[in-house]
């Protein structure tokens, strides 16, 4: 019986593929990817490249904002090469140039930003002195402490304050209420007391220095006073009760000056008693400063 030979199943002629993409159109879109990719890599690391390149992406202006007064812009300029920090763009830390303006004793506040291709800008904003601190610093409103060369401050008529260490801020307070109270009595022939120092001693005894000042009409909306900056009156307080012995002062010194000759001045007044004051008063020839 022969054996019934069964046919062999066609072979499939066709092979397959060993391909990523099933058609062309896939390929060309994966190599252009790669093309965008290889190119946009080349663009930035030029980029990068021709920034740091000191004699392409070099820093060439330095713009100082804010209001100012004391601050120059070589004084900025010179704390930033202090740095010696690269002169390229990207090189520039800016948190270390700010903490570097930081230490010119009379700036409160910076702030420093890049702005393309080549400038840095540095905004700051100063303190603003209102008193002098025991002859070796100067306050702020707020009662905070810096420093500032004696031939930039404008304000030559600033009062002194005196005290012990870390009583900076009391004072201060003090000082801008006890003016508060002076400026609001105007006393006899438009005469306006002006407090030229504060001293509190390590006993918190406070001894106030005054001057007179004429208030005179400058025009409509302003008056001007005119001071005798030779003349100079003590004025002691004492540890307690500031307020009320400075308004018994006030309204004890017409009669004070009324009593006064005219070739006298009024010396010290001292108001440590409960009712009255002690007056000292000294020939205006032998009156020093």
């Amino acid at each position: 019986m022969k054996k019934i030979r069964q046919a062999e199943p066609k072979k499939n002629l066709t092979k397959k593929r060993a391909w990523l993409f099933h058609t062309r159109e896939q390929f060309i879109g994966f190599i252009f990817f790669l093309v965008i990719i290889g190119v946009s890599f080349w663009i930035v690391n030029t980029l990068l490249n021709w920034m740091n390149n000191p004699e392409q992406a070099v820093l060439s202006q330095l713009s100082v904002t804010g209001d100012r007064q004391y601050t120059t812009d070589d004084d900025i300029r010179e704390a930033v090469l202090a740095l010696g920090l690269p002169d390229t763009f990207i090189g520039q830390d800016v948190d270390a140039i700010r903490q570097e303006v930081l230490r010119i004793p009379w700036i409160k506040q910076v702030s420093v930003r890049k702005q393309w291709p080549d400038k840095l800008i540095i905004n700051v904003v100063e303190y603003r002195p209102v008193a002098y601190w025991n002859d070796a610093f100067l306050l702020d409103e707020q009662g905070l402490l810096f420093s500032l060369p004696q031939n930039r401050i404008t304000n030559k008529s600033l009062p002194s304050l005196y005290g012990p260490e870390n009583t900076e801020g009391n004072v201060l307070a003090m000082y801008q209420h006890l003016k508060q109270l002076l400026y609001r009595q105007l006393l006899v022939d438009h005469t306006l007391l002006v407090i030229h120092s504060i001293n509190v001693n390590e006993r918190y005894s406070w001894t106030l220095k005054l001057k007179p000042c004429i208030q005179i009409a400058n025009n409509a909306t302003a008056n001007q006073l005119i001071c005798e900056n030779e003349q100079y009156m003590k004025v002691i307080l004492g540890r307690e009760q500031i307020e009320h012995r400075l308004n018994r002062f006030i309204l004890l010194y017409p009669k004070i000056k009324a009593q006064t000759a005219s070739d006298e001045i009024i010396d010290v007044v001292d108001l440590r008693y409960n009712n009255g004051a002690s007056v000292q008063r000294n020939k205006l020839s032998n009156y020093r400063k």
